[in-house]
């Protein structure tokens, strides 16, 4: 048998060809065999198309195609083999196996009519995988918070504002904290820790969706379902729900919402949106979500699918062309930092292959950029222009405002221990709380700079003064807060000394001394905004200002605002050039309190 030869496509601009999968009926483990055959977009026949996760790209096996020898992906081959039927033909759209992944010309055509793909196709299956770690009773626990959900809201409900303190929430879901329960939701949080939910394509394989149904080992749900299920988990705090991990789910899910409804987003929204989810090809970070920008932008030559093109190069043109079609702002460099330095790429333009989980200032996990709602440099309009022998350095007007004086510990999820025992739930930002307390001098109860407590302008600037909280309230969360710290900090060294199931008990033990007869707990609200903090730093400058920095912020570092950034840079010193560093929020002058028009001069960062 010979091998299999891809007919190319027609070259001309308004060839509409795709390629579509015939899989040949079969069962168990007999040779897959398929057919491919060319059709028309703009007329297709009916198909399903495949979201899914290539898998080791090294292992591959053979298939038979059009009585000809193919070679894919295993993991292409267990998909195909899960969806094939024992009985009829079934007519299928994948990637790896319908564009010829060789041929770079034909990779950039195809992906740019991928928006027509999946928006015609008849059903989308989305594969998660292989049953492993009891999913079969995990997505079984979805289907039954569904059915709750379903029941929640046609009696009123409001998955949005969904609590515990609500009659109609305790009546449905007030079986699902009882600990019997406990195994089927961790085998549902671990499903959500799938690598299909971190995959940049999978936002418009979904977004653009008629339909899709969710497919893990023998199990499946709707991707409607699912979402609902995922919502009231992460809303009432179910075992083992994880707000950071549960932000990649959403993200998609408002990508859909979104699409449906018409809302297009500007470049640097999508790109921003979906920054945390990874691709194998780092011009995919561009090209994978290009069809979900605003229409105007289809024409920009930088966001036309090309796999020739030097990933420095794209990085950088890409980036112009956001500052100059967004002349109003200068959100791009509020984009965060790798935590090992600009690298390859000059500082001002966004490393789109950094998937670290950093949220922007103010805003939760999978907000808009766009939405930034400070004016550090007040009203002021940007005035961008680029110099340098190669146009790489952005010149914008600004002045310094403070110098960095001192800087606490960045806050490395990675790099806590557990944070749920039996139950009892530590947050995160507990295990660098004392450390950045005695940055901010919080034990000298002096007054801050602006005449306010300071221990008021600490607990605000942890949540970047963003909440919906009252003073009074905020008082109450950070006093939580410390008493969550004073378990945090003995918990590296009872992990050493004991094993995890006495550290477990210790934990609950503690926990409950300390809120013994209490029954205040950190709000939504204030839980949502703790995400900023995930890889910044708390810090103190010069004038006594208390500010929360990117990783990078180090001291000696200038606080700077500049014409048309809604919130103060961090910039370094670099001969007569800066470096950035990142964004910060600095309480006391976010509404341009520090801002001084007459004092602004050029500023290149390189």
């Amino acid at each position: 048998m010979g091998s299999y030869c891809y007919v190319p496509f027609g070259i001309e601009p308004d060839c509409n060809q795709f390629r579509i999968l015939t899989l040949l009926p079969g069962s168990g483990e007999q040779p897959l065999e398929c057919i491919l055959e060319h059709g028309d977009i703009s007329n297709p026949p009916p198909y399903e198309a495949i979201s899914y996760v290539w898998g080791d790209p090294h292992d591959r096996v053979k298939i038979t195609c059009n009585d000809r020898s193919l070679t894919i992906t295993a993991g292409l081959a267990a998909v195909l083999h899960h969806f094939r039927s024992p009985t009829e033909r079934r007519s299928l759209w994948a990637d790896a196996i319908c564009i010829n992944q060789d041929d770079d010309e034909e990779r950039g055509r195809q992906v740019r009519r991928m928006k027509d793909i999946y928006s015609k196709a008849r059903l989308v299956l989305i594969w998660l995988g292989e049953e492993r770690e009891e999913s079969d009773q995990g997505l079984a626990v979805a289907s039954d918070l569904a059915h709750a959900c379903h029941q929640y809201t046609s009696e009123g409900g409001s998955l949005q504002t969904i609590s515990f303190d609500d009659q109609l929430a305790q009546k449905l879901f007030g079986k699902f904290r009882d600990p019997s329960e406990f195994p089927r939701l961790s085998a549902f949080a671990k499903i959500i820790q799938r690598l299909w939910f971190t995959r940049v394509w999978v936002v418009q394989e979904l977004a653009l969706a008629t339909a899709a149904t969710v497919f893990c080992g023998n199990s499946s749900i709707s991707w409607t379902d699912l979402m609902a299920a995922i919502t009231v988990q992460d809303h009432l705090n179910l075992w083992l729900s994880d707000h950071e991990r549960n932000a990649y789910v959403f993200i998609l899910e408002r990508a859909r919402q979104e699409w449906c409804s018409g809302l297009r987003r500007s470049l640097l929204s999508v790109l921003f949106r979906y920054r945390i989810l990874d691709a194998t090809d780092p011009r995919d970070k561009i090209f994978g979500l290009s069809a979900l920008t605003k229409s105007e932008l289809s024409g920009v030559e930088a966001l036309q699918p090309n796999y020739n093109v030097d990933i420095t190069d794209l990085y950088t043109d890409v980036a112009k062309e956001i500052i100059l079609l967004q002349s109003s702002d200068l959100n791009l460099l509020s984009v965060p930092r790798r935590l090992s330095g600009p690298g390859h790429l000059p500082s001002w333009v966004p490393d789109w292959t950094n998937t670290r989980l950093t949220a922007p200032l103010g805003l939760a996990n999978y907000s808009d950029i766009n939405e930034l709602v400070f004016a550090a440099s007040g009203s002021s309009k940007p005035q961008p222009e680029f110099g340098g022998a190669d146009s790489s350095w952005l010149g914008v007007q600004g002045h310094c405002i403070d110098r960095i004086a001192a800087v606490g510990a960045v806050l490395r999820l990675e790099h806590l221990p557990q944070t749920n025992y039996l139950g009892v739930r530590i947050p995160k930002c507990a295990f660098v709380l004392r450390n950045w307390s005695r940055v901010a001098r919080l034990r000298k109860r002096e007054p801050y700079v602006t005449g306010e407590p300071i221990r008021d302008a600490f607990v605000q600037t942890l949540v970047t003064d963003s909440t919906q909280e009252s003073i009074e309230s905020l008082r109450v969360q950070l006093d939580i807060l410390e008493r969550d710290a004073s378990i945090a900090r003995g918990l590296s060294m009872l992990s050493r000394l004991f094993p995890q199931w006495i550290v477990d008990r210790v934990v609950y033990v503690t926990h409950a001394l300390l809120f013994y007869n209490r029954t205040d707990q950190l709000t939504l609200d204030f839980r949502i905004h703790l995400s900023s903090l995930a890889d910044r730093r708390i810090f103190r400058t010069d004038k006594g200002y208390i500010g929360l920095g990117s990783a990078l912020a180090e001291v000696g570092d200038e606080v700077a605002v500049v014409k048309g950034a809604k919130v103060p840079l961090i910039l370094r010193a670099s001969g007569s050039q800066w470096i950035l560093q990142g964004d910060c929020f600095l309480k006391g002058i976010m509404q341009g309190e520090a801002y001084r028009e007459d004092e602004c001069t050029r500023m290149w960062i390189v």
